[in-house]
């Protein structure tokens, strides 16, 4: 029996537009030099997370290792949970919130060196109707462009683009009512966010105080398209105009489509119309490798 230390390898084949075989030839040298036993799992679509959570208990790997986009991190995460494998993530998606929330550049050799040799760090995760969330879910205008992009024949950034400007034609704001706490809000809103991380995949920072291990998420509501309210979260500022935007910390929330429903998606997958949602934090969902030092950085 060997005594190496296990690595699993899951990728999914069909995300984004990463050489995949690079990320194979990469992962293999690195788990040569540092010892460990490698294995390796291509995602089918089927029954997936299932299949990573009996190779999980039957292997006992130390670290798992994911290439693919955040809805294939997600997956993976949901497999661990409940384990002490550790989740590391190799870009390799058309999203890639999370690894930009964690402070991944792309590169694969960065993502190697955190993957074997970063820290720690156990996040949250957000229960929406039961399904996991580890990055940002919402609905609205962003929920809309994730389902034309998918619907799309044009991927990478000019088509994003494209899609952009149809979703804007094509969006209606809608009515919603919050309820957090003793706190209810009613309003017509362009999109609500629960947003456990900060940035989407573009970079865009929607959460400026976001942190993935504090217990909290928050809830972004955007009441309509507003340049300065927007330069704001881009500068990182959290003085927002309440008449336009306003951030929510919460650990659980319900939101009700009043008159209509509304587009949903979570970590970048398109999910439906949906009338109500109720989303509950989820403390130390899983551990992940990130960056050594960012934990002081938030």
């Amino acid at each position: 029996m060997s005594s190496q230390p296990k690595v699993l390898l899951v990728v999914n084949p069909i995300s984004g537009d990463v050489n995949k075989d690079v990320i194979f030839e990469r992962v293999i040298e690195k788990s040569e030099a540092e010892g460990c036993d490698l294995r390796i799992y291509n995602t089918t679509g089927d029954d997936d997370q299932q299949t990573i959570r009996e190779m999980v208990e039957n292997i006992r790997p130390e670290r798992v290792l994911v290439a693919g986009g955040d809805g294939t991190i997600s997956m993976v995460a949901q497999a661990l949970h409940g384990t002490d494998a550790i989740l590391c993530i190799i870009p390799a998606g058309s999203a890639n919130g999370l690894s930009v929330d964690f402070g991944l550049s792309g590169s694969i050799d960065q993502a190697l060196e955190v993957a074997f040799e970063g820290e720690v760090s156990a996040i949250d995760a957000v229960s929406i109707n039961g399904e996991i969330s580890l990055h940002l879910a919402d609905i609205g205008l962003n929920a809309l462009l994730v389902k034309n992009y998918e619907d799309s024949d044009t991927r990478g950034k000019l088509g994003y683009a494209r899609e952009m400007l149809r979703t804007l034609s094509e969006h209606e704001n809608f009515d919603v009512r919050i309820t957090a706490g003793d706190e209810v809000l009613e309003t017509e809103a362009l999109i609500v966010i629960i947003a456990n991380a900060k940035k989407y995949g573009t970079g865009v920072s929607i959460n400026p105080i976001g942190d993935m291990c504090d217990g909290f998420f928050e809830l972004v509501i955007a009441k309509k398209l507003d340049f300065i309210e927007t330069a704001k979260i881009l500068a990182g500022s959290t003085d927002f105009n309440p008449e336009i935007m306003k951030v929510i910390s919460v650990e659980k929330a319900k939101i009700e489509c009043v008159q209509k429903a509304a587009h949903f998606q979570i970590d970048g997958e398109y999910k439906g119309l949906v009338e109500e949602l109720e989303a509950v934090i989820l403390k130390e969902y899983v551990k992940v490798a990130i960056p050594v030092g960012l934990r002081e950085e938030v």
